[in-house]
């Protein structure tokens, strides 16, 4: 297997779509615009700015569908004008389609979600600066953070999984029209979830399609620099573990997260449409790999470092390296990687993999 890059600017460059990425707060997700089941746009944004566009690709050309440049005024009603704030893709409507936006402000209470009408956006949810949370999960950390999950085994992100690491809560919220509420509660301070006890600042999780059914229903939990990743899935109501190693551990299939940098996400390998691969990569050191599971244990399919090259000539060799993964041919697959630095250079590459 070979990475080539199918988009490529800098260091230093001049960003994508007419987006500079000259700033650190920069960051990037992938979002279903057209609410067609691909995750083929993606959302640039600048906390503390009001900064926010979203490009869509025309045959290898990024160009604005929404924009707001620095400084600007947000996006439905939301103004960005926090440096805490963060955004990502979510399936509001139990359609299967990640195609609203949340955006929340860890400290304060704040969290909107929104959705496209035409070229606009408006909330379906808001609470504003200094707000009361979610679903009776109060946003009040700094530390707190938000993934969409498949709670019902449903094929659609349509729930929220809200947590704290260093704490043990953990929440998971469902919508009933407009009232959201709890199916899975710890608060702070909690005992974490399935075993896990999310004592650890640094403690990081995210959705997996542990069986490959093309459901996000399981869970995966890390703490990086620690070798600990678990994995959980969900009976019920119930969580258990049907991976867990450390505090210490060894990691995950080879990869030993013994750096406090290494980072994990879902991804399409296979090319299937179904996130059942783990991304682990380390920014600074070169080093990404991709691992498959092979019954109750994992394996690599692609390995480089540590110290490694990077990938596909994008040498992450900078601790700001951040990866994600991204449609870019509008095939219903995430298996492109989207790499960027948030160094303030431009620097943004897609990459493909044959």
């Amino acid at each position: 297997m070979s990475w080539t890059p199918v988009y490529a600017q800098g260091e230093p460059g001049s960003g994508i779509g007419g987006y500079d990425l000259k700033s650190k707060a920069d960051r990037v997700f992938a979002l279903d615009y057209n609410s067609s089941g691909q995750l083929d746009h993606l959302c640039l944004y600048r906390p503390g700015t009001g900064a926010f566009f979203i490009i869509r690709n025309q045959g290898g050309t990024f160009s604005p569908v929404y924009s707001q440049g620095d400084p600007g005024s947000g996006i439905g009603g939301y103004d960005l004008k926090h440096v805490n704030d963060v955004a990502f893709a979510f399936d509001y409507e139990s359609t299967g389609k990640l195609d609203h936006i949340v955006l929340y402000r860890p400290g304060y209470g704040a969290i909107y979600i929104l959705k496209r009408s035409g070229t606009t956006w408006a909330p379906v949810y808001a609470q504003g600066h200094l707000g009361s949370g979610i679903g009776g999960y109060d946003l009040r950390s700094a530390n707190d953070r938000i993934f969409a999950f498949d709670y019902n085994h449903s094929g659609c992100q349509d729930h929220l999984a809200l947590y704290r690491p260093g704490t043990g809560a953990f929440f998971i919220l469902k919508r009933s029209g407009t009232v959201w509420s709890p199916v899975y509660a710890q608060g702070d301070p909690g005992s974490g979830i399935g075993g896990y006890d999310l004592g650890q600042t640094a403690d990081r999780a995210f959705a997996l399609d542990y069986n490959s059914t093309g459901k996000l229903d399981h869970i995966a939990l890390y703490r990086p620099g620690t070798g600990t990743f678990w994995i959980l899935k969900n009976s019920s109501g119930t969580f258990s573990p049907v991976y867990s190693e450390g505090d210490p551990g060894n990691g995950i299939g080879g990869y030993d997260l013994g750096s406090v940098n290494d980072v994990a996400f879902a991804f399409d390998w296979n090319k299937t449409g179904k996130n059942d691969h783990i991304v682990l990569y380390r920014p600074g050191k070169g080093t990404l790999w991709v691992i498959e599971r092979s019954g109750t244990t994992y394996k690599a399919v692609f390995a480089e470092g540590d110290p490694g090259n990077g990938v596909g000539g994008y040498d992450l060799g900078s601790v700001e390296d951040k990866v994600l993964a991204f449609d870019y041919e509008g095939s219903k697959k995430p298996d492109h990687l989207v790499l960027y630095r948030t160094n303030a250079t431009g620097t943004i590459w897609i990459l493909k993999h044959t």
